[in-house]
């Protein structure tokens, strides 16, 4: 599901100059995806498990921090990215 948020989202990010990459970790017991969002503001990644749990964390030159999440659908995940999105100072 993240690369489907993140494809539907590629040309946004890419108009306000925001680099981003999906990345798929190794095929383990637990396997994940990652985006990863660099902005003007600062820098974030969210790391997405096929078990519906994620990571964020973000920094700036000034702030940082982590968050959990527990993703169920694909509108969590979205809800997810648009957090990223601002902690990256895009929105």
């Amino acid at each position: 599901m993240l690369h489907e948020v993140a494809a539907d989202r590629r040309a946004r990010w890419e108009a306000a100059g925001v680099g981003w990459e999906v990345v798929d970790g190794p095929l383990t017991d637990k396997p994940a995806s990652c985006l990863t969002l660099t902005g003007s503001a600062g820098i974030g990644q969210v790391t997405v498990w096929v078990s519906g749990e994620a990571e964020m964390d973000w920094g700036t030159p000034s702030n940082g921090g982590q968050c959990h999440y527990d993703l169920g659908s694909r509108e969590d995940v979205s809800a997810c990215v648009s957090d990223l999105e601002s902690a990256v100072g895009l929105t």
